[in-house]
């Protein structure tokens, strides 16, 4: 049975309690890597210990056989469990056990028609839905379908306790964004992505990771498979163990490439959306993003993979396609919200800080610094930058951009004083900000902080 962790424990009572109050549908929004499949578990089995008849759905088979091997792993009844897709469940609710509670995963889903013929035809059953990102493209909010929303750990706290690794992020852009075209459904068509991109990527790609993380296993994200197909060959002809693999890809060849994934004997891994939304893959360090995209929920998805914790690890992001200008950083702040979102114009598609590079080493850093926190260099803000993200600007003038952004650098550099809870954190600020010796012993004693 799973040991929960405390930030664990405090989602699944909150969610109980919600219910018990008297609201009927519960939205859990709780970071990519925080253990969502673990609290789902945890949840049913308290469900069925009472009598209750639990519906689990997803709207992938791979998710749905992973959610019924954590349920085992808690000890829950699956007698008294209904865990199939959604497009399964949608055509046998007349023969299914009708459940006392519903549980849906990556909920941004849920909108869709199938998703509300299930709601509709057990409207009077409490509902959780789980997600990382209530977040649509379209703008479109999640209260039609949830009347409460519980907000998870942010991703740096997670960081800070060792739940999820600190990361390093480059970005060697390799895209040409003028040709990227939109389709109907807001993200970028393929076959504009195939021009934008080019043919000359994959020596560059494969330069880029054996510059940054050699050796290191990676898991390369690309928009269609014939693309994938290349860049993994591309690997193997530098002498680097590269396979491909979709949700077209034989079961037993899949499960033979992850083995080999699993035991170091692959090196790189390229896919095409397979391994994005709740995908139990192996643990691995490095994550080469391929796929430009306005989909905020595909860059959490795709960026935070390589950041499963393990003492001393260090997960490499490398963006060749700049998403970082869109989205930002991984562990960025996002204001979560069951509400309709307005789209905004320019490049940024989300409320997070606004960043911008160093103009000496190119790190990201964030747009208010008048130091990078990675090199220490002064930097001079022009009147033009005070409201814009330079970061464009910078993308045409050094065309070829390599940037560097240290997680724990970065986070201290945001960090205001007033918010340190330890020595530490304000020794962080003052290296990060290159402040005089002693003020961190000054503001530890405003703060009260020296005795702790």
């Amino acid at each position: 049975m799973y040991q929960l962790h405390p930030y664990q424990a405090k989602l699944v009572n909150q969610a109980r309690q919600a219910l018990a109050k008297g609201k009927k549908a519960v939205l859990l929004q709780s970071p990519a890597g925080s253990g969502k499949s673990v609290m789902i578990a945890e949840i049913a089995r308290l469900a069925v210990a009472k009598g209750g008849q639990v519906m689990f759905t997803v709207h992938r088979k791979e998710l749905v056989n992973q959610i019924r091997q954590s349920f085992r792993e808690n000890d829950v009844d699956l007698s008294q469990c209904t865990i199939l897709t959604v497009g399964k469940i949608a055509h046998r609710l007349s023969i299914l056990p009708r459940p006392t509670l519903i549980i849906t995963d990556e909920t941004h889903h849920s909108l869709a028609r199938t998703y509300q013929k299930i709601y509709d035809y057990y409207a009077d059953i409490p509902r959780l839905g789980f997600t990382a990102t209530p977040w649509r493209l379209n703008g479109k909010g999640l209260h039609d379908v949830y009347d409460a929303l519980i907000i998870g750990p942010k991703i740096d706290w997670l960081i800070e306790h060792h739940y999820l690794a600190p990361y390093e992020y480059y970005s060697v852009k390799l895209v040409d964004e003028d040709k990227l075209k939109r389709s109907s459904t807001g993200d970028y068509t393929s076959k504009s992505i195939d021009e934008a991109v080019g043919r000359t990527i994959f020596g560059d790609v494969v330069r880029t990771y054996q510059e940054k993380t050699p050796g290191q296993q990676a898991i390369v994200y690309a928009h269609s498979v014939e693309f994938s197909k290349e860049v993994a060959q591309a690997f193997q002809a530098s002498g680097i163990q590269a396979a491909h693999a979709d949700a077209k890809t034989p079961a037993k060849e899949r499960e033979r490439i992850m083995t080999s994934f699993k035991d170091g004997s692959l090196k790189v891994l390229c896919n095409v959306d397979l391994i994005s939304e709740g995908f139990n893959v192996p643990d691995c360090s490095v994550v080469i993003m391929l796929r430009p995209t306005e989909s905020l929920v595909l860059f959490i998805q795709q960026s935070m993979r390589s950041m499963r914790y393990r003492p001393d690890k260090v997960a490499t992001i490398i963006d060749h396609v700049g998403n970082y200008l869109r989205f930002g950083l991984p562990d960025d702040d996002h204001q979560w919200s069951l509400a309709d979102r307005k789209k905004r114009k320019g490049k940024k598609a989300n409320d997070a800080p606004p960043i911008r590079t160093c103009e000496f080493c190119f790190a990201v850093i964030p747009a208010a610094s008048t130091i990078c926190p990675v090199c220490g260099r002064k930097i001079e803000k022009a009147a033009s930058e005070m409201e814009t993200d330079s970061s464009v600007e910078l993308e045409r003038i050094h065309g070829h951009l390599d940037m560097k952004a240290d997680y724990n650098s970065v986070r201290y550099a945001r960090m205001k004083p007033s918010e340190a809870e330890t020595m530490e954190d304000l020794y962080g600020i003052a290296k990060a900000r290159h402040y005089k010796p002693g003020w961190a012993y000054f503001q530890a004693r405003s703060l009260g902080l020296l005795n702790k």
